[in-house]
C-alpha cells in the first residue's frame, strides 16, 4: 500500500462534513481566553497551521493574534484549501490569511519562518507523526511556539459514560474495550494514525528538544438531555445522529467495516467482531427510537490535549 492509498481524502463529503460538525462548540470561549494567555499569543504573529482543513484552528485563535498578523494554512487537499480561502474572507479581518497546498512531512516554508506553528487533529491521522512534528519545529523561529491540539479517543472509548441506553453486561463491556484496544493497534499498523496520540505528544516534543513543554485539557463536557433546548443541545443531538449514522445505514456499514478491518489488522478474532455487530444490532434501534421520541440523554467527556513547547533559542 503506498502513501497516497493510506491517506483519507478529507475533501470527500463524509469527512468534510466531520471537519465542520466536530469542531462547532468544541471550546468554551472563556477557555480560549485562558489558553491564549497560556500560549502567549499576541497581535502581529506569523502563524502556520499544518493540516488546516477548512481553517478552523486559525479562525479559533484569530482574535488573539490576527490583528496585523499573517496566518498560513497548509493542507494536502487542494479542495479544502480552496474552500478555506473562501471562508477566510469572513473572519480574517485586520490581518492576512493565506492557504497553501502542502505536505505535513515537507512544509513549504524556510527554516525559522513562523512565530507559532500549530496543528489540530492532524498527528492522530499520520503514520509518522514525529516526522511532521519535526517539520513544524523546523519552520518555527528559535524561541517560537509549537502547539498541538490532539485527542485521546482511545481513552474515551474505554471510559464509562452515563446515558439512557441499557447497560451492557460485564462480558460485553469488556469485549467492547478489547475491540477498541486491538482496533487502535490495527489502525497504527495500517498507517492510519493513533487514536491515543494526544497523551504521547509531550514526550515526542521532549525527544525533539523543545523546551517549556506544558499541557492543558479542553474542559468541554458533552451533556445531552431532553428537550434539547438551545443551539448547543441541538447541535449535539445532530452530532450524535451523524457519529452513529443513525439515519444512514450505508454510512453506518462503512464505519463498521473500517472498524473490522482495523480490528483484524491488530490481530483480532473475527468471531469477536461478529459479537460486536450483534450488540450493535441490539442497541442501535433503541438509540434511534430514544432520539426520535426525545428520550435520549447522555453525559461524558473526552480527553482532548493542548500541548505546547518552545523551540530552543539555538535552533
Amino acid at each position: 500500500m503506498n502513501q497516497d492509498e493510506k491517506r483519507i481524502d478529507w475533501s470527500e463529503e463524509r469527512w468534510k462534513d466531520m471537519l465542520i460538525y466536530q469542531r462547532k462548540f468544541l471550546w468554551y470561549e472563556d477557555t480560549l481566553d485562558k489558553l491564549a494567555i497560556w500560549l502567549k499569543l499576541k497581535p502581529g504573529m506569523t502563524v502556520v497551521d499544518v493540516g488546516c482543513g477548512l481553517g478552523n484552528l486559525g479562525y479559533t485563535y484569530w482574535l488573539y493574534y490576527g490583528k496585523g498578523g499573517h496566518y498560513f494554512g497548509v493542507d494536502i487537499s487542494s479542495e479544502l484549501i480552496r474552500d478555506a480561502g473562501k471562508a477566510a474572507g469572513e473572519w480574517a479581518k485586520s490581518g492576512e490569511a493565506s492557504f497553501i497546498v502542502g505536505d505535513a512531512y515537507k512544509l513549504p516554508f524556510p527554516d525559522d519562518f513562523a512565530d507559532c506553528t500549530m496543528c489540530q487533529t492532524l498527528l492522530m491521522h499520520l503514520e509518522k507523526p514525529e516526522f511532521a512534528l519535526a517539520e513544524m519545529i523546523r519552520v518555527t523561529k528559535p524561541g517560537g511556539l509549537v502547539m498541538c491540539a490532539e485527542p485521546d479517543n482511545l481513552s474515551s472509548t474505554l471510559a464509562k459514560h452515563y446515558s439512557s441506553l441499557p447497560e451492557l453486561d460485564l462480558e460485553e463491556e469488556l469485549l467492547c474495550h478489547k475491540v477498541a484496544l486491538i482496533g487502535n493497534q490495527g489502525r497504527i499498523k495500517l498507517g492510519r494514525g493513533d487514536e491515543s496520540i494526544g497523551c504521547k505528544i509531550p514526550m515526542m516534543m521532549s525527544r525533539l528538544r523543545l523546551k517549556e513543554i506544558d499541557v492543558r485539557l479542553n474542559d468541554r463536557v458533552y451533556h445531552l438531555e431532553p428537550p434539547y433546548e438551545g443551539p448547543v443541545q441541538r447541535h449535539l443531538l445532530e452530532s450524535v445522529k451523524k457519529q452513529c449514522s443513525l439515519d444512514d445505514e450505508k454510512e453506518h456499514e462503512f464505519f463498521l467495516e473500517m472498524g473490522k478491518e482495523e480490528f483484524l489488522a491488530g490481530g483480532g478474532d473475527p468471531e469477536e467482531f461478529d459479537r460486536i455487530r450483534k450488540i450493535d444490532d441490539r442497541i442501535r434501534p433503541m438509540h434511534k427510537q430514544q432520539i426520535e421520541q426525545s428520550e435520549f440523554f447522555a453525559c461524558g467527556g473526552s480527553p482532548f490535549y493542548i500541548i505546547k513547547g518552545r523551540k530552543h533559542l539555538t535552533g
